[in-house]
């Protein structure tokens, strides 16, 4: 018997002036230049500033806007609060590990192939759809021996793994720390002859290690700020987390319910402004649902985040995976996925059982990124939205199963239905000028704009010259006409001229 660190839970407590709270947010009021945009840098003169109040700046988010700083001095946190620039001071927040039992029990590849065909991944992955081309970024606690292990022999020859980066340590290593993160990629990208086959088998990913599981420590959050700004830079498509954030040591305070709002959380923010950026979230539901606490967890809350709950083989809730719903209302979990005796491989290279919500969610990560393959250009909005609508409970969702266990077959159908529908509701641009004209009139358009004519009101055509988007009036009489607009051979627009 082998404990696994599985889900990691983090809280926000209210700032207060505490020499035993060390770490903080600090935000700024803007950036240089009043710059607004998101990707744009902090104020570096800001942050020398905070270091001559003897206070370390560990570092900064874009993103936020922000420095994550450590100081158990209160006069010199008094003294930051009071420089014109800063906004708003934080504490930082703390995490508290949860443990769950991974056995060591070998068995056939008929329990592998129904966590795989319980979300219709196999035919899927029959019709060529297996994540080729998307890119997934995994935040873990580690990912001891992929450099080495077996299952992930494929995985190293095509070159999957993009890059990594170790946010507690500050390098690019990621392969010596804990082993949570190589079960989560196995159940991704891992491949074993007869025995294991991943749910995005040829996905490419960025691997991040976010979290020190051996310490309880405030600097984790800050740690997935970073993470997820590092995975925005590298053009990521998919973020799969499985961090959750409730309750921790009783001394620093803990979030509540009514936290799980979808907007009240850092986590929850920035896994939002990921998702406008166009990064898909993917995030597991949490093992409370035995507990008191019994709630999903942030970022599971946020409206754009796809969170996953767990099912056994016979495809009922698992006992410990947590209920919802948001604490606004909203349908939480989104859906549910085999997280109770699920097949992944061991660090010696064993196939073994596991459990848990965040062994689920990478089932229904690696969903994701089979569709994002059929749809590279899919907005995240249809397909988020298609993936509920999925679920084998979408009419009848739950507070337990939220929309149930999704299908990608029926995903898929119903991305196709969506983008048919936008394509006969969306109007192509067009612009036509001056009008009233004299001589000429200019188009602009987002189509090739190959053929025009001009009417007059009886429908008699006229013949005059077009090219580049314009079209001579000059041997027309003053009047009223009409311009008719050609795409794909039909009539696309008819716009009323008035020739002066």
């Amino acid at each position: 018997m082998k404990n696994l660190s599985i889900l990691f839970f983090l809280c926000l407590s209210t700032f207060s002036v505490n020499a035993q709270m060390k770490n903080y947010w600090v935000y700024f009021k803007n950036k240089p230049n009043d710059n607004k945009e998101l990707s744009a840098p902090v104020n570096a003169k800001y942050l020398s500033k905070i270091s001559t109040l003897n206070i370390q700046v560990i570092g900064s988010s874009k993103w936020f806007n922000a420095a994550y700083i450590s100081t158990d001095k209160p006069q010199a946190l008094r003294k930051l609060q009071k420089l014109s620039f800063v906004k708003k001071i934080e504490a930082g927040r703390r995490y508290k590990v949860q443990k769950s039992e991974i056995t060591g029990d070998t068995f056939n590849y008929g329990q592998a192939d129904v966590q795989i065909n319980m979300l219709g991944l196999q035919n899927y992955h029959s019709l060529g759809y297996t994540g080729k081309g998307v890119k997934l970024a995994l935040f873990d606690g580690g990912f001891f021996k992929v450099d080495s292990n077996i299952a992930f022999d494929s995985l190293r020859k095509r070159n999957g793994i993009l890059a990594t980066r170790d946010f507690v340590n500050n390098n690019n290593s990621v392969y010596e720390d804990n082993e949570h993160g190589m079960y989560v990629l196995s159940l991704i990208a891992g491949y074993v002859k007869d025995s294991l086959l991943g749910a995005a088998p040829d996905v490419s990913l960025l691997l991040a290690r976010t979290e020190d599981v051996a310490t309880e420590k405030h600097i984790e959050e800050f740690n997935w700020v970073r993470a997820v700004e590092w995975a925005d830079s590298n053009g990521v498509d998919i973020i799969h987390s499985s961090l959750g954030y409730s309750l921790f040591d009783s001394l620093q305070g803990s979030y509540t319910y009514n936290d799980m709002d979808g907007e009240s959380t850092v986590i929850t923010q920035a896994a939002q402004m990921a998702f406008k950026r166009g990064i898909f979230i993917c995030n597991s539901a949490g093992n409370e649902g035995k507990k008191t606490w019994k709630y999903i967890t942030a970022p599971c809350d946020g409206k754009d985040v796809l969170c996953v709950g767990a099912v056994d083989s016979f495809r009922r809730k698992a006992d410990f995976s947590s209920f919802g719903p948001s604490a606004d209302g909203r349908v939480k979990p989104d859906v549910m996925a085999m997280g109770s005796n699920v097949t992944i491989i061991g660090t010696n290279n064993i196939i073994r059982r596991g459990g848990g919500t965040s062994f689920s969610g990478p089932l229904i990560a690696g969903f994701v990124a089979c569709l994002k393959q059929a749809f590279p250009n899919i907005d995240n909005k249809i397909l988020l939205e298609a993936i509920r609508k999925s679920g084998d409970q979408y009419l009848n969702p739950t507070d337990s199963m939220g929309y149930g266990i999704p299908d990608i077959h029926r995903a898929d159908s119903l991305i196709r239905k969506a983008l048919a529908i936008k394509k006969l509701t969306t109007k192509s641009f067009i612009k036509v000028y001056p009008n009233p004209c004299s001589t000429s009139v200019k188009m602009e358009s987002d189509f090739d704009i190959r053929k025009c004519e001009i009417s007059d009101i009886s429908g008699s055509l006229y013949e005059t010259k077009f090219e580049q988007n314009q079209v001579d009036l000059s041997s027309l009489k003053p009047g009223i006409y009409f311009l008719r607009i050609y795409k794909d051979g039909s009539i696309y627009s008819v716009v009323k001229l008035v020739k002066i």
